[in-house]
């Protein structure tokens, strides 16, 4: 994997594209940054057997390769993700009342989040049965 801090600090930038059959990217703005990172998820999705979750997590792993991982947090997003963790570990709901007062939005979140964290698990599990057979 690349340095976490390769040199993606300032647009324009041309990075070597993870896209089958693309060499380069020029990236002219943040913009065309979102866009491509979505055409990468959609080449993941296409391979094999991938589902939504699967190609998230491998997506997520191509980015430090064409952009730095600063350029993309985003407080909301993590905000997000500390409220999935803290509802998970303590048995909270995310929002007062029941299931019906919880916002569609979130509920659309909570099945990514976790459908990400699973399907990592899941990998994981995969890895150590293989390491332990190769040994």
């Amino acid at each position: 994997m690349p340095d976490s801090k390769p040199a993606f600090k300032k647009h324009p930038y041309t990075a070597k594209s993870v896209i089958q059959g693309q060499n380069s990217i020029t990236f002219s703005d943040k913009t065309q940054l979102k866009s491509y990172i979505y055409q990468v998820y959609e080449e993941a999705l296409s391979f094999g057997k991938n589902t939504p979750s699967g190609a998230i997590l491998d997506t997520f792993a191509q980015i430090p390769f064409f952009c730095n991982m600063e350029t993309l947090l985003d407080t909301k997003f993590q905000g997000d993700l500390q409220r999935y963790s803290y509802c998970q570990d303590t048995g909270s709901p995310p929002y007062e009342g029941g299931y019906g007062s919880t916002p569609k939005i979130w509920i659309e979140k909570y099945f990514i989040i976790k459908g990400v964290i699973n399907t990592h698990q899941q990998r994981e599990v995969k890895r150590g049965r293989k390491s332990k057979t190769n040994h």
